[in-house]
């Protein structure tokens, strides 16, 4: 009885494997994958020009993510060049136009006005 009881836990694994294709949970997510996590845009069905993703704040560098693109100040993404990174938000510029990008914060704000 013993000796089933081991068969069938050494199965498991090949079971699971034969069921489909394992995924590594570090890899990074594939264009459909940040497409279905942030929707398709706003409301009104109309998607704004730029996605700001992700934004790194360090004394020796300033990162943001665009659209699934680290990008540095002076750097471009779709022609618009990266003027400025600053907390929660970034400014690019394109063809003399400014366009800002901000994240949006799901924290909600105190009765004191404070936002934590």
């Amino acid at each position: 009885m013993r000796l089933t009881w081991i068969a069938l836990l050494m199965m498991l694994p090949a079971l699971a494997l034969a069921q489909g294709e394992l995924r590594d949970p570090t890899r990074p997510p594939t264009q459909a994958e940040i497409e279905a996590w942030f929707g398709n845009g706003p409301a009104s069905g109309q998607r704004s020009p730029f996605r700001l993703q992700s934004i790194l704040l360090a004394p020796d560098r300033r990162i943001a993510v665009i659209d699934g693109q680290r990008l540095r100040l002076g750097e471009s993404v779709d022609n618009a060049e990266v003027k400025a990174i600053e907390p929660g938000r970034v400014v690019l510029e394109r063809n003399g136009e400014r366009i800002e990008l901000t994240i949006e914060s799901h924290l909600t704000n105190n009765n004191d006005g404070s936002r934590y």
